[in-house]
């Protein structure tokens, strides 16, 4: 049997979507070879090519009623065709040399959003970033080419995302899976090329639906298996019951893809049916796994809903691994395909766009699973698994060896704060030099000296969700954290010189007009104290495995039923008749951003970005100046030196770290005792209690307290 895993169109251009190359790990530790595949990448390359423009302005040849945008790019076929291939490389990394020509001539020919481009972002240094910049735009151009003139569902983030996002049927993506345009013609020509018995389609997001389920169909016409799994099939397709959804795939595997398609593999070859959380044309298998118990094979129905079960950040058992996928594995993919583009000048979105960052898993699950607009009722958040340090860091020293590149993203839901403390001095301790970024909850833990041992060990950015910035929505959904420990939070990490991106939410149920200028002015002080580097505002969606969902009347929404024979239906229709219409906000509170992250009319009253007269915050103007005014948090019990060695300087000590010398001078024995403790918390010893170091002191502690701040200061922390 060959197995390959397979990525549809289309998720991402910088670098592979993780999903696949979890599980081929996981395979892998199992025994299981597989071959991996991005069509995503592949059909796009094939788009910007010289060949695939030619054949692109060959089919608009005898075309009529074209936008003018169009007519411009045809008129400029030639000039289009020679430039793709150089700007394909350039953003591969494999020509620098380009930058200064397509920063400085007119190589590139303009389309809308290339003509207007604003630099103003980049530094008169930053000849690289720009170029890289004008050149993604010079991609947009000719991807809005497409979608005017050839196929109007295409996107290079959300491909034909409107056919699958729910609540839908399935009426209208049969309808155009009739159809093959020129772009369809080109991802059948790459299915073919997949020669697998058995082919695993990872289905993240609305936009792989199509793509999947058009090389699904390929697939089983010349008699190839093929199973579909991935974030959408778990949110989307949990009780799917659409009879033509298996003229496509064979299999649904649902929750962690290792263990279902462990169990379908060993029951296609001819082995016991050990089979669970499945579906295949004959109804819902969800537990009949020794491991997992006995279960019921049904003719459909809803899987059974995880509890979200014990709330505490834990500490693994004895003898209790984690599972195998705390990390992806590329294998054979061709990580020199991707682009590295410049889409956003907010510095978070810039970390999932621009670079290839290598993906780990500091846990499974949610440590806190409370947050009511969250998928609480589901596995991916309902169960947490914590990885051991020493096995993530094994992990990270293999994908460093295997793709030559040392940066990773935490893709958890929330990287719990222990596990990051205790990577961090696995990392330290093996000298290991890593890059690092993930998604947070400001926690209370996320202390100063916790953020600095964070940063010293590689990490440069965290983003977390600060969601409604309002107490009382925060209580309502049950966030865990206040608008005054955000700010203390992220002043740590900012203080530490990590990037800090605040994800934002309007339009949660209840939330009023007054309170969304509030939350507004919330974050302009925060923006004005320079604890946010950047931030997003999403509208709230009412998703049906969240807590929401399981009892709305408590949020004060109704949710009209859903109309029958919906194929994909997770994204509710809802009803708040006491908030305010989120429409009014869509356009203001991003204006607002905008101008904040570039450090622009910070001190504008918050009410007046809106287009209509409303009242005036309610907000003090020093809230987060007083909630940062509140005394530091006790420094944890571990000491941790992150300077390099002691030094003698003429009866004194020499503290060296990377940004400076600190010089103490006390009593020898005072002296003597500073070097012991600094020895023994340099990473990599056995662990130093603060508490240990404190009673083996000799003499009067109160007189050397001013030297142990000196210290403290230059680098001794306390986690």
């Amino acid at each position: 049997m060959q197995l390959a895993l397979v990525l549809p169109p289309l998720t991402q251009l910088n670098a592979p979507y993780p999903g696949p190359a979890y599980l081929a790990r996981a395979l892998r530790d199992h025994g299981v070879a597989c071959t991996q595949r991005d069509l995503g990448i592949e059909w796009v390359l094939r788009l910007y090519s010289r060949a695939g423009l030619t054949e692109l302005f060959d089919s608009l040849a005898d075309a009529e009623d074209l936008p003018e945008p169009a007519w411009r790019a045809i008129a400029l076929r030639e000039a289009h065709i020679g430039a793709i291939d150089p700007v394909v490389r350039f953003l591969q990394g494999k020509d620098r040399t380009l930058a200064p020509r397509i920063l400085d001539t007119p190589f590139l020919p303009r389309g809308p959003r290339l003509t207007n481009a604003d630099l103003d972002g980049f530094g008169p240094l930053a000849v690289d970033d720009a170029a890289r910049h004008l050149a993604t735009l010079y991609l947009a151009d000719l991807a809005d080419l497409v979608t005017s003139c050839v196929d109007d569902g295409f996107s290079l983030i959300r491909y034909q995302h409107h056919l699958a996002v729910g609540p839908a049927s399935f009426d209208a993506l049969a309808g155009r899976l009739a159809r093959t345009t020129l772009l369809d013609g080109w991802l059948d020509t790459l299915a073919d090329t997949i020669t697998a018995d058995v082919v695993g389609l990872s289905v993240p997001f609305p936009g792989n639906l199509y793509g999947a389920l058009r090389i699904g169909r390929r697939l089983r016409a010349r008699g190839a298996r093929v199973v579909m799994g991935g974030g959408y099939v778990n949110t989307e397709l949990r009780d799917v019951n659409e009879p033509r959804l298996w003229e496509y795939v064979d299999a649904l595997v649902y929750d962690d893809g290792e263990g279902p398609l462990l169990g379908w593999l060993e029951h296609d070859a001819g082995g016991p049916d050990r089979r669970h959380r499945t579906r295949t044309r004959e109804g819902l298998i969800w537990d009949r796994s020794p491991s997992l118990g006995a279960g019921v094979h049904g003719a459909g129905g809803s899987a059974p809903r995880n509890a979200p079960g014990d709330r505490t950040e834990v500490t693994p058992a004895p003898n209790v691994d984690t599972p195998a996928a705390i990390a992806a594995w590329y294998g054979d993919l061709r990580l020199d395909h991707y682009l590295q583009l410049v889409d956003s000048l907010n510095p978070a979105h810039r970390l999932w766009s621009d670079g290839r960052w290598n993906k780990i898993t500091l846990a499974h699950g949610c440590y806190w699973r409370k947050c009511s607009f969250c998928d609480i009722q589901l596995d991916y958040i309902s169960r947490y698994l914590p990885a051991r340090a020493e096995r993530l860091a094994d992990a990270m020293d293999e994908l460093v060896r295997d793709t030559g590149q040392s940066g990773f993203h935490f893709v958890d839901e929330a990287a719990p704060p222990r596990g990051l403390r205790d990577l961090a001095l696995e990392l330290l301790g093996r000298r290991s030099t890593v890059t690092m970024w993930g998604n947070i909850r400001f926690e209370a833990a996320f202390t100063p000296d916790l953020c600095r041992l964070l940063a010293a060990a590689g990490l440069v950015a965290v983003t977390g969700g600060l969601e409604v910035a309002s107490d009382r929505l925060l209580a309502r959904m049950e966030k865990g954290v206040t608008i005054e420990q955000v700010a203390r939070s992220a002043a740590a990490f900012r203080q530490a010189g990590v990037l800090v991106h605040a994800y934002l939410m309007y339009g949660f149920p209840t939330q009023t007009e007054e309170e969304t200028v509030d939350a507004l002015e919330i974050v302009r002080q925060l923006f004005a104290a320079d604890l946010l580097s950047s931030a997003f505002w999403h509208r709230f969606v009412l998703t049906r495995h969240s807590g929401i969902a399981v009892d709305p009347a408590r949020y004060g929404v109704t949710v009209p039923a859903l109309p029958p024979d919906l194929f994909a239906a997770n994204d509710l229709l809802h009803v708040d008749a006491t908030g305010a219409d989120p429409d009014r906000f869509d356009t203001v509170l991003p204006r607002a951003l905008a101008a904040w992250m570039r450090g622009r009319e910070l001190d504008r009253p918050a009410h007046t970005w809106f287009d209509t007269e409303l009242a005036p915050t309610r907000e003090p103007p020093d809230r987060i100046a007083r909630a940062l005014a509140a005394p530091p948090p006790e420094p944890g019990e571990r000491l941790v030196w992150l300077g390099g060695e002691v030094l003698d300087d003429e009866g004194a000590l020499l503290l060296h770290t990377r940004d400076g010398a600190t010089r103490v001078k006390a009593r020898r024995d005072a002296m003597a005792w500073l070097a012991e403790v600094i020895d023994a918390a340099t990473p990599g010893r056995p662990a130093l209690k603060w508490t240990d170091a404190r009673a083996a002191f000799p003499g009067d502690w109160e007189r050397f307290t001013p030297n142990w701040e000196k210290v403290r200061r230059a680098g001794l922390v306390g986690v």
